[in-house]
């Protein structure tokens, strides 16, 4: 066979191939999650006037083609076993620290993220004048921990964000919950974010919740039991990059010594239909992702009524973050009702009114909140 021959031969393939690639990703169904990134996958965006002249549709197309792409898991398994060959300190947005921590940089917010995210908040607290509302942006641990980043690493300065967030929302009537010098002042003797994962312990979040308390003025004199329920949990950070850093971690959750104060709580999954007394999902523990023992997979909204004699409602508006605080928050509220705006679709003012709502907190990490602009299309709905 003549080189010419064989040039077309292969250049038949290839065509064949990227038309193979191009009807897969056309006609398979698309996914909505990553279980190894733990996070929403951009699905069709579909077309709309509004998102084209505000410049979101072509922003959406391109994270729609980067998330369903054909084997795409596969190719930044690929991807991350090169980089951790080549002895690389950062794979797939992943940096390997200091002290066997695994880092995700930090999230610079765009302009117009900012601008329609405080429009939403501020719409929304004239709609509601009468509920407190505050705000917990909690700090990613590339923040908190900057001391362990590679002495290369350059992030964003996340504090600069926070900040001006802070200021603004204050002025539209909200209350901030500032939990970063709280976390740095116990960083030293306490593990407050998983070396392995992109959440904090539980650790962190009862520290932060102390602090919250302190804000919301919330009664804080339930005594807890720590327990290591996982020696073993890697997390989402591990299997994005790839990197092995000879150091798993513990999960751990905290019981009232009064153990009445959890279980006469029901838990209702409005998704699922589905009610239950457990805060914690201890059989998630032997899942892939068990960070989920905190209250199981993602839901769009659910329900806890509790035995609390506080008469207080709480609307808690959220990511992930808030499901290792929420057992601590029952011990202040007779009802909390969670919406996490991911999933959620349905009218957030109906709710409001429906279950007779006194406060509401919104509860976000701080990358997540961000970049994310499932809040802003919640608030405007």
């Amino acid at each position: 066979m003549n080189k010419k021959a064989m040039a077309s031969i292969l250049g038949l393939c290839f065509i064949f191939i990227l038309t193979a690639v191009f009807l897969a990703n056309l006609f398979l169904p698309d996914k909505s999650f990553s279980e190894e990134e733990n996070r929403v996958l951009q699905e069709n965006p579909g077309f709309s006037l509004s998102s084209y002249m505000e410049g979101r549709l072509e922003k959406k197309l391109e994270n729609y083609a980067n998330d369903q792409f054909l084997l795409r898991n596969t190719f930044i398994k690929i991807k991350a076993s090169s980089d951790v060959t080549l002895g690389k300190l950062e794979a797939n947005g992943v940096y390997k620290c200091k002290d066997n921590y695994l880092m995700e940089g930090l999230t610079e917010p765009s302009d117009s993220f900012m601008k329609n995210t405080l429009s939403g908040l501020e719409k929304f607290k004239k709609q509601h004048k009468k509920l407190k509302m505050y705000f917990l942006l909690s700090p990613n641990a590339a923040n908190i921990l900057e001391d362990k980043l590679p002495a290369t690493v350059r992030t964003a300065d996340q504090d600069k964000y926070i900040d001006q967030f802070y200021k603004s929302i204050e002025k539209q009537g909200y209350t901030p919950v500032d939990v970063r010098d709280t976390l740095t002042a116990h960083a030293d003797d306490t593990q407050i974010y998983y070396r392995t994962d992109h959440h904090w312990t539980t650790d962190g979040a009862f520290l932060a919740y102390k602090q919250l308390s302190k804000v919301m003025k919330l009664s804080d004199n339930v005594s807890y039991k720590r327990y290591v329920v996982k020696n073993d949990f890697r997390g989402t950070l591990a299997s994005k990059s790839g990197f092995v850093n000879g150091k798993n971690d513990s999960i751990t959750i905290y019981m009232p010594n009064k153990d009445k104060d959890y279980r006469n709580s029901v838990i209702y999954y409005s998704d699922t239909k589905k009610k239950t007394t457990e805060f914690y999902q201890l059989n998630n523990l032997e899942t892939k992702d068990a960070y989920t023992v905190f209250g199981g997979s993602n839901h769009p909204m659910y329900t806890i009524k509790t035995p609390s004699k506080s008469s207080e409602k709480l609307l808690l508006i959220k990511d992930s973050y808030a499901n290792s605080m929420i057992p601590f928050l029952s011990q202040n509220f007779r009802e909390i009702v969670v919406v996490d705006p991911r999933y959620f679709f349905d009218n957030i003012d109906d709710i409001i009114e429906a279950e007779e709502i006194t406060q509401v907190l919104f509860l976000y990490n701080a990358n997540t909140f961000f970049e994310d602009n499932s809040l802003e299309m919640m608030l405007d709905a």
